[in-house]
């Protein structure tokens, strides 16, 4: 067995890493790697993203997005996840931004076994307001899952989008995400899912989707995708919506 891979190892899985990490046990970084919007890595991203670290040509992938890796040793492990940012939007004829809810992080050992293949979905943000358009995207949950893609270990979710670009004052900053997938504490916005379900929509934005389903959509938002369907990030309505980042965000008007 590569000597790099004993007794302990710590899990990191996030978009971006706000803060470096130096531990004495072995930490693997698993990352979005740089791709951004409603759709998730390829394999030759990924590839290009781990070149040179600890995972390279450990990760593979054969649903685009989802990467996965198979575990080196029995052992335990100590897995942290960070759900990613809502998108942001401004105020109208102002450079005030309105800043998209930060995601969840989750953390928590696991005991696995050698062998084990863990499927990881890493969250992406959700697009900012550009253009003429309004609400920004919801950020896309983080996902790890173990092997036969039906057992989930782990959820952190993504933060909401901020609200439309405040035209007569309206338009708030986005809700953050919560772990365990229940409802939050929105201001001025449409609850989240709860236990494991997608979340609803409103009028006009879509919902961000759950472990169990989808998230709801309106004519004008499309809800995110759940894992099982390819987690795929809502599609915004077109030429006035931002997409949902990729993990389940939603899609905004």
């Amino acid at each position: 067995m590569n000597n790099k891979f004993k007794n302990y190892f710590f899990i990191i899985i996030a978009g971006v890493l706000l803060h470096p990490l130096v531990l004495a046990q072995t930490t693997l970084n698993f990352t979005n790697a740089a791709a951004t919007g409603n759709i998730g890595p390829t394999g030759s991203q990924v590839n290009t993203a781990y070149d040179g670290t600890t995972l390279d040509d450990a990760v593979t992938i054969n649903t685009q997005g989802i990467q996965e890796w198979t575990v080196p040793a029995t052992a335990t492990y100590t897995i942290e996840t960070y759900g990613a940012q809502g998108g942001r939007s401004y105020l109208l004829n102002t450079s005030t931004w309105h800043d998209g809810g930060k995601g969840a992080k989750a953390i928590a050992d696991f005991s696995l076994t050698q062998g084990d293949v863990l499927k990881i979905l890493v969250g992406q943000q959700g697009v900012e307001y550009a253009n003429n358009q309004r609400g920004a995207g919801g950020g896309g949950g983080t996902f790890v899952v173990l092997s036969s893609g039906t057992t989930l270990l782990m959820a952190a979710g993504g933060g909401g989008g901020a609200g439309d670009y405040a035209y007569d004052g309206h338009g708030n900053s986005g809700t953050s995400g919560s772990v365990g997938g229940n409802n939050s504490g929105n201001t001025g916005g449409y609850p989240g899912g709860s236990s494991g379900h997608g979340g609803d929509n409103s009028s006009y934005a879509g919902g961000g989707a759950g472990w169990f389903s989808d998230g709801d959509y309106s004519s004008y938002g499309r809800g995110g995708k759940k894992f099982s369907n390819g987690g795929q990030g809502g599609i915004g309505y077109s030429g006035n919506g931002s997409d949902g980042g990729f993990g389940g965000g939603a899609g905004s008007y």
